[in-house]
């Protein structure tokens, strides 16, 4: 996608008006139709550029300072993502110690922002209208709200965590192993709806009945590593996907198997090594897994690799 003069303009527009650079991304896509990524967006305003190898600027003239002229307000978007807002602002006492009135003095949101630190310089000044008043010399650091993306995230990882009872009994007829290695599913670009028949089909094979199963889960089963934004593991920015919905219908794939698993097999063994694009979200859902399924023989590891014994086969 090509940067165009209006697009950056729109940016800084938008920048200027206190909104976060993901909310930019979506004003952006609502006026234009055009999928702009949040860390896009925040590089540009940091660096003035699209590229993403382009470094901060480091002297005063940095791209990351916008001032507002009419506002007389300095804003400087800061690398950790937070925004520091500099301005002079007339109030009480009692207004400066109103967290939602300094926001808005600042013109920020307080729906959208949280204060991180706040110093406030008190001054008065000779008024030909109105005498003397009081002034303050403002400065505020402030960060995006939590967005609720991650409260549901975290309901759906938590409302089940009981463990659950399969139906369990042991068959000594059943001398085959079963090994189903599950790599690349990338939830959230995959869909429960695009697997369905694949998925029947695995269940009748595991209903055959096995002495050993072991469920493999190689990697990148989920899209993205974070739940606010689509990235990897480095940070490389993806198409965005809805990532509470992803774990969740990870969740119900992942829990078919396993429970016809336990159903079918006298042992179940369930192990599993990172992937580039989820490494750290999988291994919290590994742990979840095992915790889920107390029957099972669940290997949570934070490695890349990983080898073990079925029998006499490595």
């Amino acid at each position: 996608m090509r940067w165009t003069d209006e697009y950056k303009n729109r940016v800084t527009e938008l920048s200027k008006q206190g909104l976060s650079s993901s909310k930019i991304a979506q004003r952006l896509f609502d006026e234009f139709g055009e999928n702009f990524s949040r860390r896009t967006v925040s590089q540009y305003l940091s660096t003035g550029s699209t590229n993403r190898r382009a470094k901060p600027k480091s002297n005063q003239q940095s791209d990351n300072k916008v001032k507002d002229v009419k506002r007389g307000t300095e804003i400087v978007i800061n690398k950790d993502g937070s925004t520091t807002s500099s301005t002079t602002i007339q109030m009480t006492s009692e207004q400066a110690k109103d967290p939602d009135f300094v926001l808005r003095a600042h013109g920020f949101n307080p729906d959208d922002w949280d204060i991180v630190s706040a110093r406030n310089n008190f001054w008065q000044q000779n008024s030909q209208e109105n005498g003397l008043i009081d002034l303050y010399q403002s400065k505020i650091t402030v960060k995006p709200k939590v967005d609720n993306d991650i409260k549901r995230a975290v309901e759906v990882l938590t409302r089940d965590i009981k463990p659950i009872k399969v139906k369990h009994s042991l068959d000594s007829s059943r001398k085959r192993n079963l090994v189903i290695p599950i790599t690349d599913n990338h939830w959230g670009i995959t869909h429960l709806s695009d697997v369905q028949d694949k998925l029947s089909e695995l269940l009748d094979i595991i209903k055959q009945g096995y002495g050993t199963i072991v469920i493999e889960m190689i990697g990148d089963m989920l899209h993205s590593d974070k739940i606010n934004s689509t990235e990897t593991v480095s940070g490389t920015i993806l198409e965005d996907v809805d990532m509470p919905k992803a774990i969740d219908e990870a969740m119900q794939f992942t829990e078919a198997i396993v429970v016809t698993a336990l159903e079918n097999a006298n042992t179940v063994m369930i192990k599993s090594v990172g992937g580039n694009h989820d490494f750290d979200i999988s291994y919290m859902f590994m742990i979840w897994i095992k915790e889920r399924f107390k029957q099972a023989q669940v290997d949570v590891n934070n490695r890349y690799r990983t080898a073990y014994l079925l029998g006499h086969v490595l």
